[in-house]
């Protein structure tokens, strides 16, 4: 069997002091107004700068695994992160479905976690909703899924093509769900 077109998502459960990293996202909300940008309510932090030693330890790992997704997609060039935020979702709030234009890998590392997935969409979803109805399938699997839902845990991190379109469900708890998300491209 020829398997066409994979797309893979890189996992990695980190062990950073998810307590100290919490704190200085908490303390820059506070700092900051925030930004609306995939978020329906929530708050989206400013493009955070590059040297922050609260996390400096999780960039570290980000770009060791993102080094590790290169070998898998044999992506020829040196990568670096071209820009990162955070993610404070409360009650009822969301990320719409969208992209990260203008990088190779995106990705999110999870402090925090609530009941909701983040939802990847197969770039072929709207030719397979033609000829593959949730009444022609008898079990969804990597080769006919429309959607594929993926449930994180705190200190899990994410890397995927930017090119990967995503959202996240509504937090339906009443504690937030925190994250930092990042982009990441070829290093000049």
């Amino acid at each position: 069997m020829l398997k066409l077109f994979s797309t893979s998502v890189y996992t990695e459960k980190l062990d950073l002091n998810v307590d100290k990293i919490i704190k200085y996202c908490l303390s820059l909300k506070k700092q900051q107004k925030g930004l609306q940008v995939s978020n329906q309510g929530g708050w989206h932090s400013n493009i955070l700068g590059e040297n922050i030693p609260e996390l400096n330890p999780l960039f570290n790992k980000v770009l060791k695994a993102a080094n590790n997704y290169k070998e898998i997609i044999s992506y020829k060039h040196p990568l670096k992160i071209s820009a990162s935020w955070v993610m404070i979702n409360g009650y009822k709030d969301y990320n719409v479905e969208h992209m990260h234009p203008n990088s190779v890998l995106s990705g999110a590392y999870y402090l925090t976690t609530d009941n909701s997935n983040i939802v990847f969409i197969n770039p072929s979803s709207e030719a397979m909703g033609y000829t593959f109805s949730h009444n022609d399938i008898e079990k969804y699997n990597e080769f006919n899924s429309n959607v594929y839902r993926v449930k994180p845990s705190a200190n899990d991190l994410l890397i995927f093509p930017s090119w990967l379109k995503h959202r996240v469900g509504p937090n339906l708890t009443k504690k937030n769900r925190i994250c930092i998300s990042f982009n990441i491209k070829r290093k000049s």
